[in-house]
C-alpha cells in the first residue's frame, strides 16, 4: 500500500502538481523536501508504523485469549457445543473482514475536508465500531466465567526443559509429574505446528501474488469493473458460506461413509487441497501467458507481455474463482481445526501460549515467501513450487500426527479420568457442580 501511494503521489505531482493524500499522513503541499527526500504529501513513515505497532500491540492480547476465552465458557462435556463455536467464532471473523473490505473503499472514495479521500471516516468507522464493541464486552464481563492467571507457564516449560535435557536430578522430582507431563504435552502440540508456516506462506498470498495475478485479468462486466484487490472478498464471503455447509452436510457425510473427521486428517485434507489450489493457480498462469502467446504470434510488430497486454485480451478475473474456492476450503479445515485443537490438546494453564504460538507461525510464514520467491523469478514456476511445498508440509503433518497422537490423547483421557474420579468421590448434588467447576477452570480439555 505505501509503496502504491508513493507512486500516486509522484504521478500526481508530476501530471497535476496537484495534493492528493492522506490525511494526518500527507500535507496538502506539493514541494519536493531535499533534507528528506520525500514529496511532502507523500506518507511519512512514522505513521504508518505507529499504527502498526499499536495494532500488533492490541492484536497481540486479543488475539491469543479470545478463543481460549471463549472455550472456557463451556463445560468438558459440551464438546459439540465448543467445536460450534469455534465455527461461529471464525464465521464473526470473516463478517468483518466482507464488510470491512467493501465498505472501507467506500468510505475512503468520499470527499470531506477539501480532500479528493476521506481517510478520518474510513479509519474513524471502524474505530467508533471497536469502542462499542469494546463496551460491549465489558457490560457482559461479569457473566463471563474468568480463569484467573496461575503464573507464568512459560518458566515452568523452561525449568523442566532444562532439567530434562542438563538436570542432575529427575525434572519429576524438582518439579513434580504434573508438570512435567504438562511440559511433555506443549512440545507435542508444537509439534503438530511445525508444517503450518508452509500452509501460511500459501494462503497469505491471496493478498499478494494472487492480487498481481488479478491485476492483469479482464475485471469488466458491462459497465462495472472488479479492481483486483476486490476479489479479497470472495475468500471471507466464501468462508462464511461454507462453514455451515461443512459443519452440517461434510462432515456428517464423512461419518456416514466412514471418512475419519479427525483433527490430524482435517490438517492433512486441508493443507493437500491447498497444494490443488495452487496447482489450478498455476494453470490459470499457463492459460494467460498462452493469450500473450497467440497476440504476439498475431502482432510480430507489436509484441506484448503479462504486463502490457490488454486486459480486453486476457481472461476474465472470474477464472480466479476455482482457486480461491479451494483455498477457502484448505482454510476451514486447517485454521478452524488448528484453534480446537490448540485448545482441547493444550496443558490447561498454557491453552493461551498455545493460540500465540499458532498465530506465531503465520509470522513464520512470512518469512518463508521471501525466502522462497527468490528461486526464480517467473510467476507460473513459483506457484507450481508452492504447490509442491504444500504437498510436503501436507505429509509431513501426517508423520507427526501419526508420532503424537496417541501420546496427546492419553494426556487428555488423563485428564478427564482425573475428573471422573473426583466426581465420583464428591456424589450425590455435588457431583455436577464440581465437575462444571473444574471444567470451568480449565481443568479437562475438550473431547471431539
Amino acid at each position: 500500500w505505501y509503496q502504491r501511494r508513493v507512486r500516486e503521489a509522484v504521478v500526481s505531482t508530476q501530471s497535476t502538481g496537484s495534493a492528493v493524500g492522506q490525511w494526518g499522513l500527507f500535507n496538502n503541499k506539493s514541494s519536493y523536501d531535499e533534507t528528506t527526500g520525500f514529496w511532502d504529501h507523500v506518507p511519512k513513515m512514522w505513521g504508518p508504523l505507529l499504527a502498526l505497532h499499536l495494532i500488533a500491540l492490541g492484536t497481540g492480547g486479543i488475539k491469543p485469549c479470545v478463543s481460549s476465552f471463549g472455550g472456557d465458557q463451556f463445560k468438558a462435556s459440551e464438546g459439540v457445543q465448543l467445536q460450534r463455536f469455534f465455527s461461529m467464532f471464525y464465521f464473526s471473523i470473516n463478517a468483518g473482514s466482507v464488510i470491512a473490505t467493501t465498505l472501507t473503499p467506500e468510505l475512503r472514495g468520499m470527499k470531506c475536508l477539501g480532500e479528493s479521500t476521506c481517510y478520518p471516516l474510513a479509519f474513524g468507522v471502524p474505530a467508533f465500531f471497536m469502542v462499542i464493541a469494546t463496551g460491549a464486552f465489558l457490560i457482559a464481563s461479569r457473566w463471563y466465567v474468568k480463569i484467573p492467571p496461575l503464573g507464568n507457564p512459560l518458566i515452568d516449560v523452561a525449568k523442566v526443559t532444562w532439567a530434562t535435557f542438563f538436570g542432575k536430578e529427575s525434572p519429576e522430582k524438582l518439579y513434580g509429574q504434573q508438570k512435567v507431563d504438562d511440559t511433555r504435552q506443549i512440545y507435542r502440540v508444537l509439534a503438530v505446528f511445525i508444517p503450518f508456516p508452509l500452509f501460511w506462506a500459501l494462503f497469505d498470498q491471496q493478498g499478494s501474488r494472487w492480487v498481481i495475478q488479478a491485476d492483469r485479468l479482464n475485471g469488466k462486466i458491462g459497465s462495472f469493473e472488479i479492481k483486483p484487490d476486490q476479489m479479497q472478498v470472495i475468500n471471507p464471503a466464501f468462508v462464511m458460506c461454507l462453514i455451515p455447509f461443512f459443519d452440517i452436510v461434510v462432515y456428517p457425510l464423512m461419518k456416514k461413509i466412514g471418512v475419519p473427521t479427525t483433527a490430524a486428517f482435517r490438517l492433512v485434507l486441508g493443507m493437500f487441497i491447498a497444494a490443488l489450489a495452487f496447482v489450478v493457480c498455476g494453470f490459470v498462469e499457463l492459460a494467460m501467458e498462452n493469450r500473450v502467446s497467440v497476440w504476439n504470434d498475431a502482432h510480430p510488430d507489436d509484441p506484448r507481455t503479462l504486463e502490457t497486454l490488454d486486459k480486453t485480451e486476457q481472461l476474465h478475473v472470474m477464472t480466479m474463482i476455482p482457486q480461491i474456492f479451494l483455498i477457502t476450503c484448505s482454510e476451514i479445515l486447517c485454521s478452524i481445526t488448528v484453534i480446537e485443537f490448540a485448545y482441547a490438546y493444550a496443558p490447561p494453564s498454557m491453552k493461551s501460549v498455545c493460540q500465540s504460538m499458532m498465530l506465531l507461525t503465520s509470522s513464520f510464514g512470512n518469512v518463508v515467501v521471501v525466502i522462497f520467491t527468490k528461486v526464480t523469478k517467473r510467476d507460473l514456476y513459483q506457484y507450481f513450487m508452492w504447490a509442491g511445498i504444500q504437498i510436503f508440509a501436507s505429509c509431513l503433518m501426517y508423520v507427526i500426527c501419526r508420532k503424537v497422537q496417541g501420546s496427546l490423547d492419553d494426556y487428555k483421557n488423563r485428564m478427564i479420568e482425573g475428573d471422573v474420579v473426583e466426581m465420583t468421590i464428591t456424589g450425590g448434588s455435588r457431583k455436577e457442580s464440581k465437575a462444571s467447576e473444574r471444567s470451568r477452570k480449565g481443568s479437562r480439555p475438550y473431547t471431539e
